[in-house]
C-alpha cells in the first residue's frame, strides 16, 4: 500500500497543449527503491513524471485529486479479477446465495466480478502477460554532463512472438509501452505466479506513440503469444465494444484484469512524447504499473490495443487510454522491416507534412480563396524549413485531399471508419513514402506528390535514451533549448523564462534558426568576470563573430574557428528577444581557463559526445 507525494527532484510536470486537459498522465512506472533510494511512481497530473512514495497502511489510488481512498485494481464498473481463483470473493449481494456452500467450496465460487464464460481465454492458465522490472537512469538536463540517481520501476507487457521455432524454446518478443523501458539500464521479465526473473533488452522503441519491444532469450517455455490482428483484421474497435485490460498495477503482485467498454476514438496527446496520435479511450481503470499491458477483445481474445496512460484527479475518473491496433500494427511492420532488408528499411518515426494550417469554416474566406460549393479543405499558412512540404506546398494553398482522403473545412477526415484529425492519415505511412495531395492554388485544382519526412522541431520535446548536447567554453555553458530543460523550472512552465517558453510554443524554424542555443549557466572565473548570470544568463545565441548561429553544431564549429583563427577575441551576441548583449572571450587565455574551470567545478568533459573539443584542429 502506498501514499504518493510529489518530489521536487523527480516530479517534472508536462506542460499541456493550449486548450487541452491538464489531467492526462501516463500510468506505467511504479518506481521502487534502489539501494535505499526514495520510492516514486507516476504523479497524477499532466505528466510523464515520477512522484516519491512512502510505505503506509492505506491505499490511495490516485494522487492529486481529493485524496479519496480507492482500489487501484478496480475497473469502471467495479469489476476485478485475479489469475488466482483463490483470490476471488463473493460480493455482499451474493452472500445469501452462497451461505449454504461449504468452506471448501467457497474458494471456487465465481462471483459477479467477471464470468469466466465471457472470457475468450482460460484465465487460470493465461501466461502471455508479464511484469517488467526496470532499472533506469535519466540524464540531468541542468547539469548535462551528469545523470540523476538510478531508480527502479515496474510495468506490464505481453508476449507477441516466440523465437527459436517452437514453444519449447524460451526466447520471445514482448510488446510494452515505451515509457516503461525509457532510459533503461537493466530490464528483467517475470511471468505471472512465477518467482523467476529473466534478463531482457530493448530491440525497438518508438517514443512518439509510446510503444517498445523487449526481447528475452529464455523463460517463456510453453507460453502462447497473444493473438495479433493481421491485414484486414487490423481495425479500430467499435464504440461500446467490450475489452479487458490485463497487467500488474500497484497494490498487488498477481496479474489483474479489469473490464470496460470503448468510449472514444480520436487523435489525442500522448503525455510521454507530447505528440498527437490516434488513441482510444476506455472506461476501464489503468493505474500505475498497468502501462504496457495488453487490451484484449472480449469476442476474439486478440490484441486491440496497449494500455499507456489514464486520467487522474477528482473530476475525471475511470478513464484509460490505449494505443489502438492500427498504430501497433504499423510499429510492428516497421520493426519487422528493420530486421530484414536494410535497403528497404523504413524508419518507424512518424512522418509529418510540416505545415501550419488554418481552418476554413468562414464562408467569406472560402469565397476569397475561390473555392466552389463542392470544395472543402484547410489553408496552408506556414511551411516549416526542411519539412516534407518545403518546395512543394506554398502559403495560401488549400489542401482538399491527402492520400486520396477528402478533408473537411475543420481539418477532419473520415479514416478507418471514424472522423479523425488529418494527422491520422499521415501517421499510417512511413518516412520516405510519397503521398498525393490534391490542392487548390489560385483557384485551380492541382495534384502534387509529397515525400514524407520527419518533423524537426525548433525546440525538441519527449527526449529519451539520449544524452543532452552541451559545450563549456570560458565558464559559459551552452546547450540547445528543449522541453526537458524548461521543465527544470516545473512542469507547468509558469516559472520558466518567458522568452524561452515563447520559443517553445511559438518559435518558427528557418535556414538560420534550426535550434535555439541557450547560455544556460555561467561558472564564475577570471575569464568571464563582468558577464554574470544575472546579466547574460538564459539568453540565446544570435551570432558568433558576426555570423548567425543556426544550431548547436554550427555554434561549436564557429567557436573552433574562433579559437584557431587570427582574431584576438571571440564575440558572442546573445539576446532575449529584442534586447541584445555582447559577450567577449579572450582567445589567448581561453584554453588554460577552461582547464582550470573543469578541474575546479569537477566536470568530467567540457563537451558532450556530439562534438569534438574546440581546441582540436
Amino acid at each position: 500500500s502506498t501514499l504518493s507525494r510529489l518530489s521536487d527532484r523527480h516530479s517534472h510536470h508536462t506542460p499541456r497543449a493550449r486548450g487541452s486537459s491538464p489531467l492526462v498522465t501516463r500510468f506505467g512506472r511504479f518506481v521502487l527503491p534502489v539501494h535505499g533510494f526514495t520510492r516514486a511512481m507516476s504523479a497524477a497530473h499532466a505528466t510523464p513524471c515520477m512522484a516519491s512514495l512512502r510505505h503506509v497502511p492505506s491505499v490511495v489510488g490516485r494522487s492529486g485529486g481529493s485524496g479519496k481512498k480507492v482500489s487501484t485494481a478496480k475497473s469502471a464498473m467495479g469489476k476485478t479479477s485475479s489469475l488466482r481463483r483463490a483470490a476471488r470473493f463473493p460480493t455482499n449481494a451474493a452472500v445469501d446465495a452462497v451461505a449454504s456452500v461449504t468452506e471448501d467450496e467457497e474458494e471456487d465460487v465465481v462471483t459477479d466480478s467477471i464470468d469466466d464464460d465471457d472470457l475468450p481465454f482460460d484465465l487460470d492458465k493465461y501466461k502471455a502477460v508479464v511484469k517488467l522490472l526496470v532499472t533506469f537512469q535519466e540524464p540531468d538536463w541542468v547539469n548535462p554532463w551528469s545523470n540523476k540517481t538510478a531508480q527502479r520501476s515496474t510495468g506490464s507487457g505481453c508476449v507477441i512472438k516466440r523465437t527459436g521455432g517452437d514453444l519449447k524454446s524460451g526466447g520471445g518478443i514482448i510488446l510494452t509501452a515505451a515509457h516503461v523501458v525509457a532510459n533503461a539500464t537493466f530490464i528483467q521479465v517475470q511471468l505471472a505466479n512465477s518467482p523467476e526473473k529473466h534478463v531482457g533488452k530493448v530491440v525497438s522503441i518508438l517514443h512518439e506513440v509510446d510503444l517498445a519491444l523487449v526481447e528475452v532469450m529464455e523463460g517463456l517455455e510453453d507460453v502462447e503469444p497473444v493473438p495479433l490482428p493481421v491485414k484486414k483484421e487490423v481495425r479500430l474497435p467499435k464504440l461500446r465494444e467490450k475489452v479487458y485490460v490485463l497487467g500488474f498495477p500497484v497494490g498487488g503482485n498477481d496479474l489483474s484484469i479489469t473490464e470496460g467498454v470503448v468510449s472514444r476514438i480520436e487523435v489525442q496527446s500522448y503525455s510521454h512524447s507530447h505528440a498527437r496520435a490516434l488513441a482510444v479511450t476506455v472506461d476501464a481503470a489503468i493505474n500505475s504499473g498497468n502501462s504496457g499491458g495488453p487490451v484484449l477483445s472480449q469476442t476474439t481474445g486478440g490484441l486491440v490495443g496497449v494500455a499507456f496512460q489514464g486520467y487522474a484527479g477528482s473530476s475525471v475518473e475511470n478513464q484509460g487510454h490505449m494505443v489502438p491496433a492500427p498504430v501497433v500494427d504499423r510499429f510492428l511492420r516497421g520493426w519487422e522491416n528493420e530486421t530484414k532488408d536494410a535497403e528497404l528499411k523504413k524508419s518507424p518515426t512518424l512522418p509529418s507534412l510540416g505545415v501550419h494550417l488554418q481552418l476554413l469554416n468562414s464562408p467569406s474566406l472560402r469565397k476569397f480563396l475561390k473555392m466552389k460549393e463542392t470544395h472543402s479543405g484547410v489553408m496552408v499558412t506556414h511551411v516549416e524549413h526542411g519539412s516534407s512540404a518545403e518546395g512543394t506546398l506554398r502559403v495560401g494553398d488549400v489542401l482538399m485531399e491527402v492520400d486520396g482522403v477528402s478533408l473537411a473545412n475543420d481539418g477532419s477526415v473520415v479514416f478507418l471508419g471514424q472522423r479523425l484529425a488529418m494527422v491520422a492519415i499521415l501517421q499510417a505511412r512511413f518516412i520516405g513514402d510519397k503521398v498525393p495531395v490534391l490542392m487548390l492554388r489560385d483557384g485551380k485544382e492541382i495534384t502534387v506528390d509529397v515525400t514524407l519526412k520527419a518533423l524537426r522541431q525548433l525546440v525538441p520535446r519527449g527526449q529519451y535514451d539520449v544524452r543532452p548536447p552541451f559545450v563549456l567554453v570560458g565558464g559559459l555553458l551552452f546547450q540547445p533549448l528543449s522541453l526537458e530543460y524548461l521543465q527544470s523550472w516545473g512542469g507547468d512552465l509558469k516559472d520558466a523564462p518567458t522568452h524561452l517558453v515563447g520559443e517553445y510554443y511559438d518559435g518558427i524554424s528557418g535556414p538560420d534558426k534550426k535550434e535555439v542555443v541557450v547560455l544556460s549557466q555561467v561558472l564564475s572565473d577570471d575569464i568571464n568576470v563582468g558577464f554574470t548570470f544575472d546579466s547574460v544568463g538564459l539568453d540565446y545565441v544570435a551570432s558568433v563573430n558576426g555570423e548567425p548561429v543556426a544550431d548547436m553544431a554550427a555554434f561549436v564549429e564557429a567557436l573552433r574557428v574562433g579559437v584557431h583563427g587570427s582574431e584576438e577575441f571571440i564575440t558572442l551576441e546573445v539576446t532575449r528577444g529584442n534586447v541584445k548583449n555582447v559577450v567577449v572571450l579572450e582567445v589567448a587565455k581561453l584554453k588554460q581557463a577552461d582547464e582550470l574551470i573543469q578541474e575546479r567545478y569537477q566536470i568530467p568533459k567540457r563537451h558532450s559526445v556530439h562534438f569534438r573539443d574546440i581546441y582540436e584542429k
